[in-house]
């Protein structure tokens, strides 16, 4: 299973350079919003794990999330924001109140990695094949209304993690620093 080796390896750096990105960050930079943007550090890496969580728990395996099954909501307490648990949709007001610990959140990225990884280690190529229907992408992404398994796993845990990860990279740079190490 060369294909879930290469998606494991993937998964277990983008779910771990979130702690190489926040290094020496303080408090007010991880929450600190860019005039003209919505987003902010700390928003970015809860939204794309908890986007992760959410989409594959619940759409790919069919189970709880990391975030409710490992009681995530005692280390991470986040009221609803925006339209989803993940906060699509929140306003500049509600991100900019995000207030919760970076340290938690990083344990919470590798475990939702984690379980992810363990998930996929016991995927046959057959269940990695199977399709799932995307109804939320209809009208919005074309041609990404249907996915593999493997697919839906690559796109949300590291495409739709690595692309706000960008975000915690661009926020460092209008802060004045390098937002990556290379």
């Amino acid at each position: 299973m060369a294909a879930n080796a290469a998606l494991s390896k993937n998964l277990t750096f983008w779910h771990w350079y979130p702690e190489l990105l926040v290094q020496g960050l303080a408090p007010e930079q991880l929450r600190w919003q860019p005039e003209g943007h919505d987003t902010s550090i700390l928003f970015a890496i809860w939204h794309a794990y908890r986007g992760a969580d959410e989409l594959i728990h619940g759409m790919v395996m069919t189970r709880p999330s990391v975030f409710a099954s490992q009681d995530w909501a005692a280390r991470l307490p986040v009221e609803r924001i925006g339209v989803t648990p993940f906060g699509n949709g929140a306003s500049r007001e509600q991100i900019g109140r995000l207030d919760i610990s970076i340290d938690e959140l990083l344990a919470y990225a590798k475990a939702v990695g984690e379980s992810i990884n363990g998930y996929l280690a016991s995927l046959s190529d057959d269940e990695a094949a199977e399709e799932l229907a995307l109804p939320f992408f209809t009208g919005v992404y074309p041609g990404v209304d249907r996915m593999s398994r493997a697919e839906a796993i690559a796109f949300f845990a590291i495409g739709h993690t690595s692309e706000h990860l960008g975000e915690v990279q661009f926020i460092k740079g209008l802060l004045g620093m390098k937002g990556a190490p290379l």
